[in-house]
């Protein structure tokens, strides 16, 4: 009995070290905008290292599908099987985000974006410390110009996969308290 035990031990090793590798490679075309561990180094491209895995899933679907259009993302994910896109969402959540080096919060900005983030009560989706869960997005620590972009783009229009819930959001966010969210945000 313990032979067999043994054995099946030891091809669920090897096929946990292939698959781990074979997620990985598939990982590598993401890796210049990303960054190979999901850390992107610019405020151009989120994260994604750390980000909740359904999240990241539908996101990829929604490039893939049309649903959200970006002349990078959009052709780069038509050539995924929707395995592929589970593998990547999966690879990516289970990631360690870092903080980025590169941006410096102004702790006056960190502190109106507090007050913004609390009075839209953002929390009740994105989750007490901004973390995500399920389909709503780990914001803390995102990228200070990426979160600018989005939210403009989510209160002006331009984004509209979320059912309005975003944009309905944002909708009255002023450029500079969109400013100030971003620093809040790179700050945790």
């Amino acid at each position: 009995m313990r032979i067999p035990t043994l054995i099946l031990s030891a091809v669920c090793l090897v096929a946990a070290v292939f698959g781990g590798a074979a997620i990985a490679a598939k990982s590598d075309s993401c890796a210049h905008c990303h960054g190979t561990d999901g850390n992107s180094s610019s405020g151009l491209y989120p994260s994604l290292a750390g980000q909740t895995k359904e999240y990241l899933y539908r996101q990829i679907m929604a490039f893939k599908e049309g649903k959200r259009k970006n002349s990078m993302m959009s052709p780069s994910v038509g050539i995924l099987s929707e395995q592929d896109v589970k593998d990547l969402a999966e690879y990516f959540s289970g990631q360690n985000m870092m903080r980025s080096g590169s941006f410096k919060p102004d702790p006056a900005l960190v502190e109106k974006g507090k007050k913004v983030v609390e009075e839209a009560q953002c929390a009740a989706c994105h989750q007490p410390g901004y973390k995500g869960l399920n389909e709503f997005p780990r914001i803390a620590r995102q990228k200070h110009t990426y979160v600018i972009k989005q939210l403009k783009d989510y209160r002006d229009g331009a984004r509209t996969n979320d059912d309005g819930v975003m944009s309905a959001t944002v909708k009255s966010l002023t450029d500079e308290q969109i400013e100030a969210v971003g620093h809040y945000l790179a700050s945790l």
